[in-house]
């Protein structure tokens, strides 16, 4: 489920706009390409999906590869529905003419390709005439919409910004919408929920364009692993979001407002607060529910957008120029390698390949287990030229591979041994500042020299050996708190607390101000495997029993610092007569002194 809090705009830039090439593709077997230009078959899917996306159905190597565009495809004006679909051509058959208008189908053995693709010759409109077409809400009678059109209006340079994020995205987003039939205002939803910003997370762990908490977004089929986070990718989060906007609107009797505020509040409190109306006879929809601040400012902010972009001419809001063309393709079928490598095979810096793929974790993409990467449309073809050259040249794909931490490693020396920053290889295994890690972790690194790059498909993620030294704590126990209660907070017993601080056996209370030990320092040898699961394999405490002490005047009296205290030798009497020096002795706070005994009455 979305955040309850969407996030505000980031600074966050996406690589500017590219004019997208649109070539058209010859129909001719998958083998005959390969053959003709000697290139492996994944170059040659590469290059057929200069405009469109090649994506795996189903499972194993050997699955078919369509468009996902493919399904659900609108034919063009004028053409019947019964030809839509696109002849498949025998092996060994060339083409007479080119096909570039509804798409090509071409067979190979078990791969099947499809290619959608934009005619070259058509004009290319612009995205916001279309989004302003498919607007299908209907007015919300609230003053918060005009609070809100008022607030966006007064912030030109934060639309104009979020505007420009959405550029590489936007035109995916309103392709998906409109073929399932939905109203163009849900393509609008990721300014509201992220500023358009996929690398978004909120503080409730709510993360990319459609703010998915982590549990919804396994509940839609998005994976959240050591390799890659799903809900940041633009393709993978659409798909959930739309199938989950789908699913509460017709569980709210198809309004889309009670839809809405379901996404960001969540579908059983809507549920609750509907039925709340019901029982008091009042109606039960949006406007009449009590609902947080959040989610009743929620959806006034949608609309109120959606008038802007609806009236912008009228407003004198200049809307950047988007085209109604595809931004990106996306790769899914790809072999192993460096994710700066990719980026250098589509001359785009670092920054600009993963605003495009924010769903990468790690520094190198496995093909087994990514979904592939997204690559500007007009950046393709020179993908798969320096493809061909680097396989040519018998250049390394995939140079970060597993490495086993040996007897006597440390990070620090692992770094120096392949040549990369200790700070670099914390980054790319997700390393917490300050991990000491023992032999037997496995990480990722960069080799110089690799036998078989198809070891980093076998390689589930980093296994964490670490040395985890914890220090004592300590806390200040309020006036007349009882060792029972300290015990009870914090989940120890009072004999426990007696020993760690040297009290007596009859001492049930300390004085405020008393710094008491309550968890001892350990050493715990832990392990974490590449599902971040956490075990104790080893622990040991390292502190001796100490007396407690009164916290020392004018120090902070905070739990987690402990203050040290030593008393005097014992008095100059003691030192002459040679007599050790006594222990200094607990604070025995709660134990009065006892009454004087009274005199016992005379008889008279």
């Amino acid at each position: 489920m979305p955040s309850r809090h969407p996030l505000e705009e980031s600074d966050l830039r996406p690589p500017g706009p590219d004019s997208a090439s649109s070539r058209p593709v010859a129909a001719f077997p998958l083998a005959a390409i390969a053959r003709v230009l000697r290139i492996p078959l994944a170059c040659a899917l590469l290059a057929l999906g200069a405009c469109g996306t090649i994506a795996p159905q189903g499972a194993g190597d050997g699955a078919p590869v369509v468009s996902r565009t493919d399904a659900g495809a609108v034919p063009t004006a004028g053409e019947d529905a019964s030809q839509a679909p696109a002849g498949i051509l025998p092996e060994g058959t060339l083409p007479e003419e080119v096909v570039a208008d509804t798409g090509t189908t071409i067979a190979d053995g078990e791969d099947t390709l499809h290619v959608e693709e934009a005619n070259a010759l058509e004009p290319v409109g612009n995205l916001w005439d279309r989004i302003r077409a498919g607007f299908a809400m209907p007015e919300l009678d609230s003053e918060l919409v005009a609070f809100h059109e008022r607030k966006l209006l007064s912030r030109p340079d934060y639309l104009e910004r979020m505007i420009e994020r959405s550029r590489p995205y936007l035109f995916h987003i309103v392709d998906e919408v409109e073929k399932r039939g939905l109203p163009t205002e849900l393509a609008l939803l990721p300014f509201i929920e992220s500023a358009m910003n996929p690398g978004a997370t909120s503080h409730a762990k709510a993360a990319g364009l459609w703010q998915f908490i982590p549990s919804t977004g396994k509940a839609y089929d998005l994976k959240q692993n050591w390799w890659v986070d799903n809900r940041r990718d633009v393709v993978q989060s659409t798909r959930a979001a739309l199938d989950y906007l789908e699913y509460i609107y017709g569980l709210n009797d198809n309004d889309w407002f009670l839809a809405l505020a379901s996404y960001n509040w969540g579908e059983g409190a809507v549920g609750r607060a509907r039925k709340a109306n019901r029982r008091q006879g009042k109606p039960d929809d949006y406007l009449h529910l009590r609902m947080p601040r959040e989610t009743r400012h929620y959806v006034p902010k949608l609309i109120a957008l959606k008038n802007i972009v609806a009236r912008a001419e009228e407003l004198s809001v200049p809307l950047a120029y988007l085209p109604d063309k595809p931004y990106f393709v996306t790769i899914d079928k790809l072999r192993p390698m460096d994710l700066e490598l990719a980026a250098e095979f589509a001359q785009m810096s670092v920054e600009e390949f993963v605003a495009l793929n924010p769903a990468h974790h790690r520094p190198v993409i496995s093909a087994s287990r990514n979904h592939g990467i997204i690559l500007p449309a007009d950046r393709l073809e020179g993908f798969v030229e320096a493809m061909k050259a680097h396989e040519a040249a018998g250049g390394v794909f995939a140079t970060w591979q597993p490495y086993t931490l040996q007897k006597g490693d440390t990070l620090s020396s692992v770094a120096r041994k392949f040549s990369v920053s200790v700070e670099e290889l914390r980054k790319a295994n997700g390393l917490r500042p300050g991990a000491t890690l023992l032999a037997g972790s496995q990480i990722l690194a960069p080799h110089d020299k690799v036998l078989d790059e198809s070891r980093i498909e076998s390689f589930a993620g980093a296994k964490l050996i670490e040395r985890v030294e914890t220090p004592a704590r300590y806390y200040v126990p309020r006036r007349n708190e009882s060792l029972v209660k300290i015990a009870r907070r914090w989940g120890t017993s009072t004999s426990r607390l007696r020993a760690l601080n040297g009290l007596g056996s009859k001492v049930t209370t300390v004085r405020a101000g008393t710094r008491l030990k309550v968890r001892p320092a350990s050493v715990a040898t832990i392990v974490t495997d590449a599902s971040g699961r956490r075990r104790v394999v080893a622990s040991q405490a390292v502190a001796s029993a100490a007396p407690a002490t009164r916290a020392s005047a004018g120090k902070s009296s905070g739990a987690k610092t402990p203050v040290a205290r030593t008393q005097a030798a014992s008095g100059s009497k003691d030192a002459k007569s040679g007599r050790s020096a006594e222990a200094p002795r607990a604070l025995r706070i709660g134990t009065r002194p006892k009454p004087a005994k009274r005199p016992a009455k005379r008889s008279m």
